[in-house]
C-alpha cells in the first residue's frame, strides 16, 4: 500500500436543476483536518492529532490516509484499544489493505496474541503480493511474522520469513541477529554464526555474547 499525501482540494461549486449546489467547505473540511493533524504529528502533539483525525473520519471515513495517521498518533499516546477499533472499521471500508492489516497484526503481536498476529502479517503479505511489494513497510510484514514464529518457537517457518525480508530489506542487522536464532535452533550452527556476524558487522551489538559462546 502506498501512502498517498493529500493536499487541500479546490473545488468549483457546480450548480443544476437536477443536483443543486456541491457544498466545497463539507469536502474540504476532513482534508483541513487530516493535514492539521498530520502537522500536530510532525510536531509532536499527538494527542491533538487523534483528536482532529476522528473528527475527519466522522465526516468522511474513506479518506484513507486518517488510519495509517491514526496508527502514528494513537500508538504514541498508546490508544490501542480506539486504534484497533479504526483499525478494523478501515479493513471493512478499503478491500485488501496490506497495511492496515500490518498494523492489526502488531497490535496483537505486542498484545502476545501471536495466532490472531499470524493472521495478520499473513493477510498483509498476501494483498502485497497484489498491490505490489515496493512499499518501503512490505519488508516487516515477513520480519514480524517471522518474529512471531520465533516466539512461538516455530523456528523452521520463521526463516523463509527472515530470508525474504532480507530480500527486501538487505542491510538491516535485526533481521540477520533474528534468522540466527532461528538457524541455531535448528541446528544450523554454521549458517547462525554467518547471521551473527553480519548482524555485528551492520551495528547490532546484542549478537557478540551468541558469538562469544558459539561461534568460537
Amino acid at each position: 500500500m502506498k501512502k498517498v499525501t493529500l493536499l487541500l482540494m479546490t473545488l468549483v461549486a457546480v450548480t443544476s436543476m437536477a443536483t443543486g449546489q456541491v457544498d466545497v467547505s463539507a469536502v474540504n473540511k476532513p482534508i483541513e483536518l487530516l493535514n492539521e493533524a498530520n502537522t500536530d504529528i510532525e510536531n509532536g502533539d499527538y494527542k491533538d492529532a487523534v483528536q482532529k483525525l476522528i473528527a475527519a473520519n466522522r465526516l468522511n471515513p474513506k479518506l484513507r490516509e486518517v488510519y495509517s495517521s491514526l496508527n502514528t498518533a494513537c500508538t504514541h499516546t498508546n490508544q490501542i484499544s480506539l486504534l484497533k477499533e479504526f483499525l478494523v472499521k478501515g479493513k471493512g471500508i478499503f478491500e485488501e489493505d496490506d497495511e492496515l492489516c500490518y498494523y492489526l497484526g502488531n497490535i496483537y503481536q505486542n498484545q502476545q496474541n501471536y495466532a490472531a498476529a499470524i493472521k495478520e502479517y499473513s493477510l498483509a503479505i498476501q494483498y502485497a503480493k497484489k498491490n505490489g511489494e515496493e512499499y518501503e513497510l512490505v519488508y516487516a510484514y515477513y520480519l514480524n511474522r517471522g518474529n512471531c514464529y520465533l516466539k512461538q518457537r516455530e523456528f523452521a517457518k520463521a526463516i523463509p520469513d527472515y530470508t525474504y525480508s532480507l530480500k527486501l530489506n538487505k542491510d538491516n542487522g535485526a533481521i540477520y541477529a533474528n534468522r540466527g536464532i532461528a538457524y541455531f535452533s535448528t541446528g544450523k550452527r554454521k549458517e547462525a554464526c554467518a547471521d551473527w556476524r553480519k548482524a555485528k558487522s551492520l551495528g547490532v551489538t546484542s549478537v557478540n555474547a551468541y558469538i562469544n559462546r558459539y561461534c568460537r
